[in-house]
């Protein structure tokens, strides 16, 4: 009786583990060459960009975890970056499935001036 309690405490430890991961979090790593200070995420048609992911600039080469919460419905969102840099317009991404995604990097060429993510 007492293996049979201690195996489901395991399994329900192990069970709410796994269910507190959201397959929407994800991991966004800076490889732009330049400071990030604004990060946000909204659902396809919200405009508000009013919440923002990074608690100080995320500097090229760092990474930040975004984690969603319940309350948080839908995989596809978009996402959006602002300059540490003043004067540099924001890049916004339309309608990425962050639940296909578990790592974003971002990338800047400079070249052609294109601000990019490839998801892995």
């Amino acid at each position: 009786m007492q293996q049979l309690f201690l195996g489901l405490v395991l399994g329900l430890a192990v069970a709410s583990g796994a269910a507190a991961e959201d397959l929407r979090d994800v991991n966004v790593v800076n490889g732009t060459g330049y400071g990030i200070k604004f990060l946000g995420f909204n659902n396809p048609g919200d405009d508000d960009w009013s919440d923002n992911e990074l608690g100080d600039v995320l500097a090229n080469g760092a990474s930040v975890l975004v984690k969603f919460n319940t309350a948080d419905e839908g995989c596809v969102w978009n996402f959006k970056i602002e300059w540490a840099d003043p004067g540099y317009p924001g890049v916004l991404w339309r309608d990425v499935n962050l639940c296909e995604i578990s790592t974003l990097t971002l990338r800047y060429d400079r070249s052609t001036d294109t601000t990019s993510y490839s998801a892995r």
